[in-house]
C-alpha cells in the first residue's frame, strides 16, 4: 500500500469538503475525477473507512482525517504507561511531555 497517495487522499479529503462529500457518496466516481488510481487494497481502504465513518458529518470525517494526519506527521506512538495501583484496568497512554499520573 502506497501511503503517500493515501495521505494526499486524506488531505484532499479534509481540506476540500466538495471532494469529501463525493468521495462519500461515490468513491470510485470521486477517486476517478480527482485523478487518484489505486490499488485494490488502497480502494478497499478507502470503502472501510466510508462505512466505519457512514453515521458522522462530513465536517467530522474532515476534522478526524486533518487530526489522525497531524498526529502520522508528530513523533512516534508513545509507550503506553504503567498499570495504576490495583492493576484492575488498563493503563491510558499519557499525551508527550507529562510525567507520571498522581492521585487516583
Amino acid at each position: 500500500m502506497r501511503e503517500d497517495v493515501l495521505k494526499r487522499l486524506a488531505d484532499q479529503a479534509s481540506s476540500d469538503r466538495t471532494f469529501l462529500s463525493h468521495l462519500r457518496r461515490d468513491p470510485g466516481a470521486a477517486l476517478v475525477a480527482h485523478g487518484y488510481a489505486l490499488t485494490e487494497e488502497e480502494f478497499a481502504t478507502v470503502l472501510d473507512l466510508r462505512r466505519r465513518t457512514a453515521a458522522l458529518g462530513d465536517g467530522m470525517v474532515a476534522a478526524l482525517l486533518a487530526n489522525g494526519l497531524r498526529n502520522r506527521a508528530g513523533s512516534p506512538p508513545g509507550r503506553p504507561g504503567s498499570p495504576g495501583a490495583s492493576g484492575a484496568r488498563p493503563a491510558r497512554p499519557r499525551p508527550p511531555g507529562r510525567g507520571p499520573r498522581r492521585g487516583p
